[in-house]
């Protein structure tokens, strides 16, 4: 057997493998006979016809192509063992030739290949980023709402300062009409769901990609069911003008109202100008109380909290210390997928068409799963836009490729650091995970629920994410990867010990309070001694019941001798 490998596009190989006649021939009679098993022909048992009557029979043609089926499955095992190809997926028999010699050529797609090239080498500008003022007073009032006390859950008519729960409904009231109306009777339950259609109908155009949608009339704009809001005039929870469309409203009434986006809004800087349409529920009026933002406020939030006991001042420095934190962390995450998209730009990636079509196949899976939980299934979707599979399949072409070569990379960044994670280090998470549940029962019960082979697993590879990301962000700011880690893990050790600590403090104060419950009830509860002495003060004051009938006896007699006497006056 004569084996050439050579690779050839879409990331295959391709075996050309020229045997012996002979082999082909034998191949050739045993398939013959397999046919006569198969086959009936006068004046022959069954399998007892030789070669040349099963030929007449059946074609030589058919004969042949049973041999090749039979022998290229050994032909194609024996040809990758020699090639010493590493295949993604089965192979296929392209083509087979009799002539100048017997030779089969065989397809194969090839494992995924990644060259990083230079990665270590990139570099981006990182920009700390800062809080503002009015960012930590936006938290602290955000406090301040949680800590509301409810005076009045019974309020039958909407003022500003009152806490509100509402079905809302909004979509633009502006804008260029829908090209078409469908007949079918679906609706989208929810936001998500509108999102999911919306991002499925992307046309797959690059420059339609890098534009901002832009909301046709009746688009959805904001949907939710109970929806909590605090009507504060100085911070309207949606839109300028939304808490006096809804003062005066009345417990259970449908309110209507448009409002347009003002400029200014960061998050709404690509719809200024539109008008949007809300059609709201009121379902709960509540009549609340918000604490004064004082050093008493200060004090309760730290206590429930768990930390050391501050006053405002220092609660707005611990505010702000955490808002930075967050900040800083979100930058850095943010930093990392950069210098991950240089690093990807650099790479050159290569993997076989299979692989690309399984991570269509993926997608449109998980699009079918996220139309199911609103009650659609992909079926519909496509019978409603007037979408094939075909075309879905080619819309999210693009988006797979991008998704195969940043896992690709990662996977190869991960073995170029040489990152593993042990058991220790999945143990470690796991513990602080439990350590939100405080110790105790519930947190062994949670253990159980964590502690699998699947939920191992997927902590081990959030470690390795983790890792490698910690490790690009170093990379890109031409610091010592390695160092980083270890200044990332003793970054986590010190939150584990603040939270130790804190969760120590919060069951120390729970026993107190215990504590300080028990005592009051027990002082409430009079002694054993107390009750023995109201018992015999009570004995003493109470007559013994043959003393009473006595005096009642004597106090009989008495009284019939005067009836007696007064009737012996009477007759005299």
């Amino acid at each position: 057997m004569n084996v050439q490998t050579e690779r050839i596009d879409n990331h295959k190989a391709q075996f050309t493998v020229e045997i012996e006649p002979k082999q082909l021939d034998d191949a050739k009679r045993k398939a013959a006979k397999k046919i006569a098993r198969s086959v009936r022909i006068k004046g022959f048992r069954k399998g007892k016809a030789p070669y040349r009557i099963i030929s007449q029979y059946v074609g030589e043609a058919a004969i042949l192509e049973e041999a090749i089926e039979v022998l290229g499955n050994d032909i194609y095992k024996d040809a990758l063992e020699e090639s010493g190809v590493e295949p993604y997926g089965p192979g296929i028999l392209d083509d087979f030739k009799v002539e100048p010699a017997p030779t089969f050529i065989f397809s194969v797609p090839l494992q995924p290949e990644v060259e990083l090239n230079d990665y270590a080498d990139v570099r981006l500008d990182f920009e700390h980023p800062e809080v503002s003022d009015e960012e930590v007073e936006n938290a602290l009032k955000a406090m301040q709402r949680q800590q509301a006390e409810v005076i009045d859950e019974d309020v039958e008519e909407v003022a500003a300062g009152h806490r509100v729960t509402l079905d809302l409904n909004s979509e633009f009231a502006d804008g260029e009409e829908p090209e078409s109306e469908e007949s079918d009777d679906v609706e989208l339950e929810s936001e998500e769901a509108e999102d999911t259609v919306e991002e499925s109908s992307e046309d797959g155009d690059e420059a339609a990609e890098d534009a901002p949608y832009v909301p046709k009339k009746g688009d959805q704009f904001i949907h939710r069911h109970d929806a909590t809001l605090v009507l504060e005039p100085s911070d309207e929870p949606i839109l300028p003008g939304f808490i006096e469309g809804l003062v005066g409203a009345n417990l259970d009434e449908d309110v209507e109202f448009e409002l347009t986006v003002p400029d200014g809004e960061e998050d709404y800087k690509d719809i200024v100008g539109r008008k949007v349409k809300f059609q709201i529920t009121v379902k709960k009026i509540e009549e609340i109380k918000t604490p004064e933002l004082d050093d008493e406020f200060a004090r309760k939030i730290s206590e429930v909290d768990g930390e050391d006991v501050v006053d405002l001042d220092g609660l707005r420095a611990r505010t702000r210390d955490e808002l930075e934190k967050e900040a800083f962390e979100n930058a850095k995450a943010q930093f990392g997928e950069s210098v991950l998209g240089k690093v990807i730009e650099g790479a050159e990636v290569a993997f076989p068409e299979l692989m690309l079509e399984e991570q269509i196949e993926d997608m449109l899976r998980d699009l079918d799963n996220n139309l199911q939980q609103q009650g659609l299934n992909l079926d519909t979707y496509m019978r409603i836009t007037g979408t094939s599979k075909e075309t879905l399949q080619e819309q999210y072409r693009d988006q797979a490729v991008d998704t195969l070569s940043r896992t690709l990379v990662l996977r190869e960044l991960i073995t170029a650091q040489e990152i593993e994670i042990g058991d220790e280090q999945i143990e470690k998470r796991i513990d602080e995970m439990m350590m939100q549940f405080g110790g105790g029962a519930q947190s062994d019960q949670f253990r159980q629920i964590f502690d699998t082979p699947q939920m191992r697993q997927n902590m081990m590879n959030d470690l390795l994410i983790d890792n490698i990301m910690t490790r690009l962000v170093a990379i890109g700011q031409g610091k010592d990867p390695i160092e980083a880690v270890a200044e990332r893990e003793a970054e986590r050790e010190a939150d584990n010990q603040k939270a130790r600590e804190r969760i120590e403090r919060m069951m120390e104060q729970q026993e107190a309070e215990d504590d300080e419950a028990e005592t009051q009830a027990d002082a409430e509860e009079p002694d054993d001694s107390e009750v023995s002495e109201a018992v015999a003060e009570v004995e003493t004051t109470e007559e013994p019941a043959e003393e009473v009938e006595a005096e009642e006896e004597t106090s009989a007699d008495e009284s019939e001798e005067e009836d007696s006497k007064k009737e012996s006056d009477d007759k005299a």
